[in-house]
């Protein structure tokens, strides 16, 4: 058994032991071009021809702040008060050049404002609205933040599953072209529709409601944001990721994060198990200061 570190849910995990059957004979790519390109191209790949991406993935660039690369410690102590340094910090957004966030004025003065509330405004000193509560309180796990953090990635045929060790959190991805569900249909991961482009897989999401942030530091979006991810292959142990995201309500412009993930090795036998997030956590009555007995 391998040690518990978190959560996904049965249904993913079935999906795992499905994959294992159906894809531990890959055929290997040999089509030599460019050094980068030739190492793309001779990552295995399952019997349907699709690179096999599956296994572990990390990145190191993720923390809970886009804009500065700052720790959540650090991120916590700075919330409503003024930047830090530009030379102390790093952005992982790439587009807009000046690695900000786009958001429009009305949107960016509501941003800044939510974590200085979470400092305790009042003189009660407690969080203004529920709203101001970082979603991981919740247990949420949403896109596109999720795709910044550790998991596992699992390919079946017409499928690509994403699970996370926080919160039971999953993605089950078809590959196909067919129609979104409704629009009037919201949900943190939204709905995705996959496909591949090369050694490129591309994600479109749709109906993401909005409730999750970007990172811890309030930076919101609105129920009209469109998510396009690219996992694009590099080397057998390598893939870089990148996600665009388009919200005419509350950004001037769509706007990129890109970072590297590198493939996790982890001993036989090593499984996700459930991590035990409350949803229904009473502590979010204390924040909002009420009496949780």
């Amino acid at each position: 058994m391998g040690k518990q570190i978190g959560a996904w849910g049965i249904g993913a995990s079935v999906a795992a032991c499905v994959a294992a059957f159906l894809f531990l004979t890959p055929n290997v790519a040999t089509a030599q071009a460019t050094p980068s390109a030739a190492a793309a191209s001779n990552v295995a790949r399952t019997l349907d021809g699709q690179p096999d991406i599956q296994g572990w993935w990390e990145s190191d660039a993720y923390t809970p702040n886009l804009e500065t690369g700052l720790t959540d410690p650090v991120t916590a102590q700075l919330q409503g008060q003024p930047a830090p340094d530009p030379a102390d910090t790093f952005s992982v957004v790439v587009d807009p050049p000046d690695g900000r966030i786009p958001y429009q004025p009305w949107a960016a003065e509501k941003r800044d404002a939510i974590p200085s509330h979470r400092r305790g405004p009042t003189s009660t000193g407690v969080t203004e609205t529920v709203r101001d509560v970082r979603p991981r309180t919740f247990c949420l796990h949403g896109m596109p933040r999720s795709g910044l953090y550790g998991f596992q990635l699992t390919q079946i045929p017409g499928y690509v599953i994403l699970a996370w060790e926080f919160s039971h959190a999953y993605r089950v991805i078809p590959l196909t072209d067919r129609p979104h569900i409704a629009q009037n249909i919201k949900l943190v991961m939204g709905d995705s529709r996959g496909r591949w482009e090369g050694n490129t897989l591309v994600i479109d999401t749709t109906n993401l409601n909005d409730w999750d942030w970007f990172d811890y530091t309030g930076s919101f979006h609105s129920d009209a944001m469109t998510v396009v991810e690219r996992f694009t292959v590099v080397d057998a142990d390598t893939m870089d990721y990148e996600y665009t995201v388009t919200d005419p309500r509350v950004f001037t412009r769509p706007w990129t994060v890109a970072v590297q993930l590198t493939r996790d090795t982890r001993p036989d036998g090593y499984e996700l198990w459930e991590s035990a997030c409350v949803e229904g956590e009473r502590g979010v009555e204390g924040l909002l200061g009420q009496d949780p007995r």
